[in-house]
């Protein structure tokens, strides 16, 4: 019988793993680090939110562990500690990830997205052969802007408007807001308040996820984002720019393997909102789009985190 994902939660807390670092091609460094169980042969690459980095998967970390994946999560370029590239893509991620899965001598693997990860696991799922990727899960994701921002936060569609055109503007406001706070050793505290004020306009399930930290789900927040801007928030910046742009790929031209694209949504969502994700599920071809009427963007991620984990496993391994 498989554990509840109470029971699992109950017997493991927090785990930030050490980051490891592998040096790619053109010279840059990819930070990521493992969570779950190291030694598996069934594999996961987990993506990040925006602006985060990799302390976010320890949300994963238990249901993972006890699900036997190894889930490998790396750092965005200018988040974490992974080089900044300038002009970067969506469609240059899957060559860093083909390199690391190429020095960890994994054949076959999934993606799982989160959020702002959502692009980058659609991004994959386009320039993968099924042979090489087996699964793929977007959890929350952000879709293109032009299926429309209808029902987003303000402050999330003028993110994604003025990125394209002034993402000299918006790396300088991130780094005002949550830079320079991030890195005020003198008040560690300020910059889990500064965090807290974004949750003003959120629904209560998701204010209670924050408030309550269910699920790890704060701590992991404020760790992920802290060590996003850690240097600086060009490398928020400039994917925020990607986000707002055309992703350089159609959503009707990604073709995973039948049947093993699924996407979960909460209905009460303002960070991605549902009709974006109908939008983009009505464009995949084959997704699996599951809709949770009672979850918001934090909730469901804590909420669906063992069903994410057990669900794409069952399809890997089909």
């Amino acid at each position: 019988m498989d554990p509840s994902p109470s029971s699992i939660m109950s017997t493991v807390g927090p785990y930030t793993p050490d980051p490891q670092a592998l040096s790619l091609p053109d010279g840059r460094i990819l930070s990521y680090a493992v969570y779950g169980s190291p030694q598996s042969t069934t594999t996961l690459f987990y993506f990040h939110g925006f602006p985060a980095s990799r302390h976010e998967a320890s949300i994963f970390h238990p249901f993972a562990l006890a699900h036997d994946i190894r889930l490998i999560a790396p750092d965005r370029p200018g988040m974490g500690s992974s080089t900044f590239q300038p002009s970067r893509r969506l469609l240059g991620w899957p060559a860093d990830v083909l390199a690391l899965a190429d020095a960890l001598d994994i054949p076959q693997f999934g993606v799982l997205g989160v959020s702002g990860g959502g692009p980058y696991v659609l991004a994959c799922a386009h320039e993968f052969p099924p042979s090489r990727l087996k699964v793929a899960g977007v959890v929350a994701g952000l879709y293109p802007r032009a299926l429309g921002l209808a029902g987003m936060l303000v402050e999330a569609k003028m993110l994604l408007w003025m990125a394209p055109w002034a993402t000299r503007l918006v790396a300088a406001g991130l780094d005002r807001a949550l830079g320079k706070v991030a890195r005020d050793q003198a008040h560690p505290d300020a910059f889990e308040a500064a965090l807290n004020k974004g949750f003003a306009g959120r629904p209560d399930v998701d204010k209670r996820v924050w408030d309550r930290d269910e699920g790890g789900f704060r701590t992991a927040l404020v760790a992920s984002t802290r060590e996003a801007v850690r240097e600086s928030a060009w490398g928020a910046a400039w994917e925020a720019r990607l986000f707002g742009s055309a992703w350089g790929f159609k959503l009707e031209d990604v073709s995973p393997n039948p049947g093993k694209l699924v996407l979960w949504h909460g209905a009460l969502d303002v960070n991605s909102p549902l009709r974006m994700a109908e939008q983009a599920a009505a464009l995949l071809q084959g997704a699996d789009l599951r809709m949770s009427p009672e979850d918001g963007h934090c909730s469901l991620v804590v909420g669906k985190a063992d069903e994410v984990i057990k669900t794409l496993k069952g399809l890997m391994n089909e």
